[in-house]
Parts: structure tokens; sequence; C-alpha cells
């Protein structure tokens, strides 16, 4: 899946009940010294962490489908610029977009993201 500003891919895929995201792609026009495939996850705060490069990294995990509310629901997504984890939600729009809102305890305080197939 590519994010509406085409700045990062991720691949999603379901494990048990759950659906999950690695990234596989990101825009590192931001630092030429330092290639895609060689950044590091640097600012996680787990400094056993930092050590890993950030493609193919899980970013996205917990999501459980709830049928009633037509959306996923209960993940965690992480975002490897701040190092932080944050509560996410997914749904399909009537676009047929994937949005992924990642949120801190409630889903007003958060930010939408945008995603199409590719």
């Amino acid at each position: 899946m590519n994010a509406d500003d085409n700045n990062l891919e991720v691949e999603i895929y379901k494990l048990g009940n759950e659906y999950k995201a690695k990234l596989i792609w990101f825009d590192d026009s931001d630092d030429k010294s330092s290639p895609m495939a060689m950044r590091l996850d640097l600012k996680n705060p787990d400094k056993l962490l930092q050590h890993r490069k950030l493609l193919g990294i899980e970013v996205m995990h917990g999501l459980i489908y709830n049928a009633e509310d037509d959306e996923w629901q209960e993940g965690k997504i992480y975002d490897s610029s701040s190092g932080k984890e944050w509560d996410a939600k997914a749904w399909i729009n009537d676009e047929g977009y994937l949005k992924v809102r990642g949120y801190w305890h409630f889903s007003i305080f958060g930010q939408t993201m945008r995603f199409k197939k590719v």
C-alpha cells in the first residue's frame, strides 16, 4: 500500500486474527548521505532496537476486524521519525482507500493517513 503523499509504502498482511504492516519503501531524499537500505531505527527508545534497519520493520500490529463497526481496531502504529508508538484503527472508505488513524487514547487526538493499493 502506498501512502497518499507517496512518501512510504507498507505491506499489509494477516497473521492469525491480527493484521500487521511492515515498511517496504520510504522517501529518503531528506538525507542523500545515508541510503534507504542503510537507515537505522535511531529514534527508537529501546537502545537494542536502534541498530535495526528501517526497511522491513513492523510499523503496525494488533489490528483486529470488528464487523459491527466495519473497521480494524485495537492496533498499534509505530512512527520511526519520532520513535513513538500510537494506538491505531483502520477502515476502507467509500473510494476504496485504506485509512489508518494513529492516536493517543482517544481517536479525536490523532492523525489519519490514506493508502492506496499498488
